[in-house]
């Protein structure tokens, strides 16, 4: 039914848009956007042969009066899917608040946000859209370590007016605000977070955090940095973190070691080839606790909204290695 209110929603706005641009969204009234995103793949390798309408989702956010802005996200994922392998096929045709927050921007130096949003760690997590991401597939260490999304309050900014020095702090105190769209079902995280900008290409940062896990009573504390070099046409990001996990059922402490080291090389704008290892142990997963993947892609953007990502992944177990193909589109 929430399917259905969406899309009468944007019919009703669209009577009103009046310009639009790919990837910028329907200007439908002064404090009003609307856009979406989709992303189809095919993955295939010895134990995998599968096609997929990925993430399809649905935007609205705006400038508000009196610096207020605000966004909303409703997406379905995997919407449609089809296993060549067993000739089945499944759709998820629910759609889940994945986005929903208010942001007041008071100065360079303090502004706030609160209702779901990205948790501010890293690079990879900033970066939910599939189309804007470098490759089709995500790093382990970035949907395994801690939640992508936070239900609660954010300060951020810079340390002065003219600082090189970014942070972030945030805290959730309740459960999130669509459980059932979540990676890492909690109802306390709180943490932190830095960047330091060194010159125009050069940067890096680091966080802390503390999250409570619901379904399997865990306590978990987090430390992660990160580093970016981008001098075009070669851009170098590594992110790498570790979580010391205290399983209050079990009274046994593991923990999570993980990250990924990436490189790209921009032929021209629109070509662009990308390599990435990444490493990812979980003492939790008893014979599955290390994994080694290596990943050579391939990016055609021929505009800012459009993308078809190419890439072969690598893994320990030769019987894992794949292809993996995808076209995403950004509204």
């Amino acid at each position: 039914m929430r399917f259905l209110y969406i899309w009468l929603l944007i019919f009703l706005v669209s009577l009103n848009a009046q310009k639009y641009e790919l990837g910028q969204g329907y200007v439908v009234h002064e404090y009003i956007n609307i856009g979406g995103y989709f992303s189809i793949d095919y993955a295939n390798g010895e134990n995998v042969d599968k096609a997929r309408l990925d993430d399809v989702a649905f935007l609205m956010y705006g400038k508000l009066p009196k610096a207020f802005s605000y966004f909303v996200e409703f997406e379905a994922a995997p919407f449609y899917e089809k296993d060549f392998l067993s000739d089945t096929s499944q759709k998820n045709t629910t759609f889940h608040y994945e986005r929903a927050y208010m942001n007041y921007d008071y100065s360079n130096s303090v502004n706030f946000r609160a209702g779901k949003f990205i948790t501010p760690i890293g690079y990879w997590n900033l970066v939910p859209i599939n189309v804007l991401r470098d490759t089709s597939s995500n790093p382990l260490f970035s949907y395994r370590m801690f939640p992508k999304f936070v239900t609660g309050v954010e300060s951020y900014g810079y340390t002065s007016e003219e600082s090189d020095l970014k942070y972030n702090l945030f805290i959730q105190a309740t459960d999130d605000i669509d459980e059932d769209y979540i990676n890492i079902k909690n109802n306390l995280f709180v943490g932190s977070s830095i960047e330091y900008f060194a010159d125009d290409a050069f940067s890096f940062g680091g966080s802390l955090a503390y999250f409570e896990t619901k379904e399997i009573r865990k306590n978990v504390g987090l430390l992660q940095v990160n580093a970016k070099y981008d001098w075009y046409p070669f851009l170098i990001q590594t992110e790498w973190g570790y979580t010391n996990i205290d399983n209050t059922q079990t009274d046994r402490t593991e923990y999570q070691l993980g990250g990924y080291l990436q490189g790209m090389y921009n032929f021209t704008e629109q070509h662009v080839l990308v390599g990435r290892y990444e490493y990812f142990k979980d003492t939790q997963l008893g014979e599955l606790a290390d994994e080694h993947i290596a990943l050579l892609g391939y990016s055609y953007r021929p505009v800012y909204a459009f993308s078809i990502k190419g890439e072969y992944q690598f893994h320990d177990d030769k019987n894992a290695n794949k292809a993996l193909l995808s076209l995403s589109v950004l509204f």
